[in-house]
């Protein structure tokens, strides 16, 4: 429900029951071979299944950060480019969220599908049963675990922001210079194609780094994903 391309909207309900169906299916007999503890009682038995639906939240929300990483960077430039009111409904997951956002989303996607990263999307979800068991005799504890993974999540969407995020700042210096040089000149009505078209050639400029950028950003969550796991076998 909540891992990047797999969680996307567009995605047909069908076709995420089927892949969960047939995942289930191929994963039973492996993770049932180490006889897992499970209640046979009503009650225990409907704790546990929520406890794994919480299991599965928590990992899944570990692994949206990336998408939340791509949004926040989307918002800083729109925010820079004046295009903030012009928010769009996301095509991925169907919220308003910023152009830049829908773009960089949409070419991450794009670029995870085309190197087969969502395989080892499925791999880290498998892998948590090594970590974690079924029906875990608690959640973690270690809180500071989310709070710098949220705090990594506004550094990481700062950093990519920041090449266009940063001309466009020194273009506005130039145009203050420009308008007290010139205090003739109608500054309004320069100002905003002029950011805008700029915006757009710096964003031109980084997509032949973009695909390292998203790769780095990918091996970051699995890592924190890793994390997650081995903070929750302590």
């Amino acid at each position: 429900m909540l891992a990047p391309v797999f969680g996307a909207r567009g995605v047909p309900g069908l076709v995420r029951l089927g892949l969960a169906a047939s995942i289930t299916v191929i994963v039973y007999p492996l993770i049932f071979a180490g006889r897992p503890s499970i209640p046979l009682e009503l009650l225990p038995y409907i704790a546990v299944v929520i406890k794994e639906v919480l299991v599965g939240l928590v990992i899944g929300f570990v692994i949206y950060a990336m998408t939340a990483i791509l949004q926040g960077a989307g918002q800083l430039i729109d925010f820079q480019m004046g295009f903030t009111m012009g928010a769009a409904i996301d095509p991925v997951y169907g919220v308003q969220s910023p152009m830049m956002g829908n773009f960089q989303v949409v070419l991450a996607t794009m670029l995870l599908l085309a190197t087969n990263a969502h395989h080892y999307l499925i791999a880290a979800m498998l892998k948590s049963y090594a970590y974690i068991p079924i029906n875990p005799s608690n959640l973690p504890g270690d809180y500071t675990f989310y709070v710098q993974l949220l705090a990594n999540v506004f550094i990481l969407a700062i950093q990519l922001a920041m090449p266009v995020f940063g001309a466009l700042l020194v273009s506005d210096i130039g145009v203050g210079l420009l308008s007290r040089t010139v205090p003739q000149l109608n500054i309004f009505a320069i100002i905003f194609p002029v950011k805008i078209i700029f915006g757009f050639i710096i964003l031109f400029l980084a997509i032949p780094f973009f695909g390292e950028s998203v790769t780095r950003l990918f091996n970051t969550n699995m890592a924190w994903i890793l994390e997650l796991y081995q903070g929750w076998k302590q």
